[in-house]
């Protein structure tokens, strides 16, 4: 039913001012806790192939990112580059790892600053003549020590295994299998401590990956029920993905946290336009929804890299790969709310420019030549730099 309006009336005016204040709305002077505006925005910087390629300076903080693709595409180069960058520019990178495949040679050859701890290990040594055992005890690396954190499966099933979270109680025993409401558990007890001061500094928490661990529900059931895990991944992170991490953003906060994270995908052929292929994420939609920002490296149905392979006296090394990489979703702010598709290459310390491989092999063929000899059968020296052949190869596999 339409309002009736007298002809010649106006809207009554009235001081608004003054009733945000009486609603206490209004901030008061230097009151930057009530202040709504944001930070300038602010990106954990990355190497200058990635900003070519995509256009961007790097991760966006204060945002929750995801990172997709098929296997070898490049993922943990970018995520090696990422924790890099955190250390270098003063946030505290928070690692979890669930899918247990951390190099941290590799993360170091990266730009990673962790320095390996030694300790004595007993090495069995069985003689296969006579079965007979000896063991020896051998000076190997125990752990790795650095500004950082790092939760493989086994580290957070040893911190967090007393939760129980349908009762929200400790438990008397321990489990040995950590699931999805550890990280968020953990993610949320991080956030704890710097609000009480504990934490001076930014964070970022780069979680590898979703899909590789289950819910304590489904743990509990022995099902493994995909149901069950979508609906951790929902419950257990709302505050953290919308609330806790983009309320950092505000002038109020004084360390803008970030959230970047690894997703496992799938194929859904049967829901497509003409039967194309489309990609998924697993574990449902809640961080689907809850990313501002989502880079997918290769392609759609199957890895489609290069590998950079390198052949000297018949022993082939691959050097590098290349990967497609794109933007699939972009909500940042303008300017930044871009969608650009490039190429990068990924090698053995981050990532290089399409542009930049003829340098890189100039500059590393000491490197090159050495892992060579590391795999081969056969030595090989200096002066066998003049017969190497670069080649690049088009990979087949579904991966």
């Amino acid at each position: 039913m339409k309002q009736a309006i007298k002809k010649g009336t106006t809207i009554k005016k009235f001081n608004l001012d003054e009733l945000k204040a009486e609603m206490g709305y209004s901030r008061k002077g230097n009151d930057l806790a009530a202040s709504i505006a944001d930070k300038p925005m602010d990106f954990i910087p990355m190497p200058k192939a990635f900003n070519e390629a995509l256009k961007l300076p790097g991760f966006p903080m204060g945002y929750m990112s995801i990172i997709t693709g098929w296997s070898n595409t490049g993922k943990s180069t970018l995520v090696n580059c990422l924790i890099a960058s955190c250390i270098n520019n003063g946030i505290l990178p928070v690692i979890y790892d669930t899918e247990n495949n951390f190099d941290f040679s590799y993360a170091i050859d990266c730009g990673m600053k962790a320095t390996p701890e030694y300790g004595d290990v007993d090495v069995e040594t069985v003689d296969e003549e006579t079965g007979e055992v000896t063991v020896t005890t051998e000076r190997q690396i125990v752990d790795w020590s650095g500004d950082f954190f790092y939760y493989n499966s086994r580290k957070l099933a040893d911190t967090y295994g007393m939760n129980d979270y349908a009762t929200g109680k400790q438990t008397t025993k321990k489990r040995n299998t950590a699931v999805i409401e550890d990280i968020a558990y953990s993610i949320n007890e991080f956030l704890d401590k710097q609000e009480d001061g504990k934490i001076p500094m930014p964070i970022c928490f780069i979680w590898d990956s979703v899909g590789s661990i289950i819910s304590f529900k489904s743990l509990m059931s022995k099902t493994g029920n995909n149901m069950f895990d979508a609906g951790a991944l929902s419950s257990a992170f709302t505050n953290i993905l919308n609330n806790r991490i983009p309320t950092s953003r505000k002038v109020s906060s004084p360390y803008t946290n970030s959230f970047v994270c690894v997703n496992k995908i799938w194929n859904d052929s049967m829901n497509s336009t003409m039967g194309l292929p489309s990609i998924e994420l697993k574990g449902g939609k809640a961080f689907f929804y809850a990313a501002r920002l989502i880079i997918h490296l290769g392609g759609v149905a199957k890895a489609a890299i290069k590998k950079l392979n390198a052949t000297v006296k018949g022993q082939t090394y691959t050097y590098g790969t290349v990967s497609k990489i794109k933007v699939n979703k972009n909500q940042l702010p303008t300017p930044y709310n871009i969608t650009y598709e490039g190429e990068i290459a990924c090698v053995h310390n981050g990532l290089c420019s399409i542009d930049d491989i003829d340098d890189y092999k100039k500059n590393n063929i000491k490197d090159i030549l050495k892992r060579i000899e590391s795999i081969g059968d056969s030595s090989v020296s200096d002066d066998d730099a003049k017969s190497m052949a670069f080649t690049e190869e088009e990979t087949t596999e579904i991966f």
